[in-house]
């Protein structure tokens, strides 16, 4: 289908390949044409495709997703392929900032506070103890091995469980004239690619954290507050394990609440009280004494630290800006928050809108802690899910406004997953601007497609559903 206004997405493709050229004229470089280029090069892809869509280029049956997929390889192609040919065996160098040993979080965040069994150094919460416990069996070396095989297999759940909520928020009926909804697996196929192709992923692995299994725990109770909307207590449970595994979940608490009103109370309060509990008084206190003392260091409030507070620390070392840039670059992803959510909250929390208020928690969780490194990026794939599947079926009229929602999209996938560490780190390179952007096109499909009852779609399989076409 043809939309409107495809011009806009081929000349900001051509602002880009125009910017690309005159980069790779001006030379000065490798590390400064690719500082240059951090831009452009996503600026032109992301233009070009947005064209092409709204050209109606490809197939009928061609539906958006599988276009942010092409967008996705692209992606991996200049944010890894391209790095590996010029760098080889040193690429991880180049991409990673590296610790020693390998697995330096899962050694001092799971392996040696299980062997104590005290998170006084770590700062983990408590539930990290019983975590790490069966690790202990084994050697740290061995250990680690099997942690990398576990967030793997994570982001393959991780990336099936964000398709399948997302085919949930999909727009009913299908308003993109292609005349089809969006199947659960061509999402999970395209963030799936996504989020093991992605930077964030790569740091997650080589540090060992445990970012997935939060996410896993977090995105499983979104799943069973849909299957279970009478009975609070398997998605408190499910929270609450992710609570007690990295704190920052607590957000979702308020979807929790939106959606079983007074009956959520008990089963999130006692759920999380178990989990935080479970390593002991002792336990629960040092965790939040070795938190404040981690927040407190300026160190670890670097540009490779995708918090509102990293951000400002950086900005007033590096630009001499006030001490008080800290609250509007806080304020602003909380007032994005409240907007979508107080929208998303005016109507009944159908399952439709159970999705779109759980994915717009994510980049919250993601800038507000004083702690965000960029391993935390890998939370990312549940909104850009929920994003692929309302854009792409979303009325197109006017084209302009989608074709706008369509490039800003594929923009912020391939600049999400981009490394931060391949230039000199700086603003140029922060993930905390994009964060910003994906909570406003949350914000924004939320106003555009909200504004009539939902309604189920009988077309609509989802992953593990019996007439879905993807693994059960």
């Amino acid at each position: 289908m043809k939309t409107r206004g495809s011009w806009l997405g081929f000349a900001v493709g051509g602002v880009g390949f125009a910017l690309c050229a005159a980069v790779l004229a001006s030379g000065g470089g490798y590390f400064l044409v690719v500082s240059r280029l951090t831009v452009a090069l996503p600026l032109a892809v992301a233009g070009t495709v947005a064209g092409l869509v709204a050209a109606g280029a490809g197939r009928r049956s061609t539906n958006a997703v599988v276009w942010l997929g092409v967008v996705v390889l692209a992606g991996w192609g200049w944010n890894f392929l391209a790095q590996w040919l010029r760098w080889r065996s040193a690429v991880w160098g180049i991409l990673l900032p590296l610790a020693h040993p390998t697995g330096l979080d899962f050694r001092d965040g799971l392996y040696h506070p299980a062997l104590s069994f005290s998170t006084a150094a770590s700062g983990w919460p408590p539930l990290t103890l019983v975590l790490g416990r069966p690790f202990t069996l084994v050697s740290f070396s061995t250990g680690y091995a099997i942690q990398v095989c576990i967030l793997v297999a994570l982001a393959v759940v991780a990336s099936m469980l964000s398709a399948d909520l997302a085919a949930k928020a999909v727009c009913v009926p299908d308003e993109s004239g292609q005349g089809r909804t969006v199947g659960a697996t061509v999402i999970a196929l395209v963030v799936g690619f996504w989020l093991l192709t992605s930077y964030g992923f790569m740091f997650e692995v080589e540090r060992g954290n445990i970012d997935l299994y939060a996410l896993v725990f977090s995105l499983l109770s979104v799943w069973l507050m849909i299957r279970s909307p009478r009975n609070a207590w398997p998605p408190a449970a499910a929270l609450a394990v992710a609570i007690g595994l990295k704190l920052y979940p607590a957000a979702l608490l308020v979807v929790l609440v939106w959606r079983y009103r007074l009956r959520a109370v008990v089963p999130a309060v006692v759920t999380t009280l178990v989990v935080m509990l479970i390593g002991g008084p002792g336990n629960a206190r040092h965790s939040l004494t070795a938190l404040n003392s981690l927040q407190a260091d300026p160190v670890r409030l670097g540009w490779l630290n995708e918090s509102a507070a990293a951000v400002a620390h950086q900005l007033r070392g590096d630009a001499g800006t006030p001490s008080w840039i800290v609250y509007p670059l806080l304020l602003a992803p909380l007032a994005l928050w409240g907007v979508t959510l107080l929208r998303l909250f005016r109507r009944d929390s159908s399952d439709r809108r159970i999705v779109l208020a759980a994915a717009a928690c994510v980049p919250v969780m993601a800038v507000v802690p004083t702690i965000s490194n960029d391993y935390k990026l890998v939370l990312s794939v549940f909104p850009l899910a929920v994003l692929a599947a309302v854009v792409a079926t979303m009325r197109r009229e006017p084209g302009m406004v989608w074709i706008g929602l369509f490039g800003l999209l594929a923009f912020a996938m391939v600049f999400l997953a981009a490394s931060s560490h391949v230039i000199a780190p700086s603003l140029e390179t922060s993930k905390y601007l994009f964060q910003l952007v994906v909570q406003a096109l949350l914000l924004v499909v939320v106003l555009l497609t909200d504004g009539r009852p939902a309604r189920s779609a009988p077309a609509q399989a989802g992953i593990g559903s019996p007439t879905a076409a993807g693994p059960g």
